[in-house]
Formats: structure tokens, C-alpha cells, sequence
């Protein structure tokens, strides 16, 4: 038997005033995304702004449903909305925020996103990077890699994509 480790790293900003202009451009955009998030149940609302290497903006915001499991998360509707008004686009960075007034601290994608993440980045040569936020401020998490997220991922790759 053989053992591995996996691990990475990712920085934690005081707040958004420590990173790059066009960096905190994007992460109020998702911040005014997120009051377009349709989120009754839940109250937890989600923006999501994407810039691509050529520095366009996509965005979009979480829908809820009553029926739970047909509604959208913000990162997949900001993909979506990316690829059918840009087409496929080599993504830089995604800014996720986060506008619940009980969650303190930044949060990440859930499984089914990280999927979906990782799966678009699997036909990019290039890192995206994540920038993770709450609305009311504080923190920003930066990830370097979506990728980091779901180690031992399945994508198309595996199906002779």
C-alpha cells in the first residue's frame, strides 16, 4: 500500500480593499446579483459573476422552487447565461457571494456546482479561480483552482471526451 496526500492552498483576505480593482469590480457585481436570487424558502440568496479571459461579465443568481429539487444555483445559472449570450469562453475568475444575514463566513459551491466547475474546466488549459464573499463584506476567500475542490473528479474526459 502506497499513501497519498492531497491538499492545496487558498488565501484569506481581510476583506475585498486587498485585491485588484478589477477583482473587487467583480465581486460587487455578484453582490448585486445576488438581489435578483429568488430565494423564499431558504432566504439564502446567491450572486455569481463570471470574467473570462477576455474580461467579459456574466452573471446569475440562484431560483428556488417549491418543488427543491428543480430549482438553480446562482453558479450554474451564471454558466449558463455565460455560454448561451458569449459561447464557451475560457473563464478567469468566478466571484460567488453570499447575501444571508446568519452565514458569517464566505461559502463554497455545493457538489452539484463543483461538478459542473469542474467539468467546464476540464476544456481549459488555464487555473479559474474562485473569489469567495459575503455581501455585507468581510473575508474573501481566494481559491486558485476550481479544480481543488473536487479532487478525483469524473467528467466527460472519462467517456472519451
Amino acid at each position: 500500500m502506497e499513501t497519498y496526500q492531497y491538499k492545496f492552498d487558498y488565501n484569506v483576505y481581510k476583506d475585498k480593499r486587498s485585491l485588484s480593482s478589477v477583482d473587487q469590480a467583480l465581486i460587487n457585481e455578484a453582490a448585486m446579483t445576488s438581489q435578483k436570487a429568488y430565494a423564499p424558502y431558504s432566504k439564502f440568496k446567491v450572486g455569481v459573476s463570471i470574467r473570462t479571459t477576455d474580461q467579459t461579465i456574466s452573471s446569475g443568481a440562484n431560483q428556488e422552487n417549491g418543488a427543491f429539487p428543480i430549482g438553480q444555483c446562482a453558479e450554474r445559472v451564471a454558466l449558463y447565461s455565460m455560454i448561451q449570450v458569449h459561447g464557451r469562453q475560457p473563464i478567469d475568475t468566478i466571484a460567488i457571494v453570499v447575501d444571508n444575514k446568519n452565514q458569517k463566513t464566505p461559502a463554497s459551491p455545493c457538489g452539484s456546482c463543483r461538478q459542473m466547475l469542474h467539468e467546464y474546466r476540464s476544456h481549459q488549459t488555464t487555473p479559474i479561480r474562485l473569489l469567495l464573499s459575503l455581501a455585507t463584506g468581510g473575508e474573501v476567500i481566494e481559491l486558485y483552482d476550481v479544480k481543488d475542490l473536487l479532487p478525483f473528479a469524473f467528467d466527460g474526459l472519462f467517456l472519451g471526451q
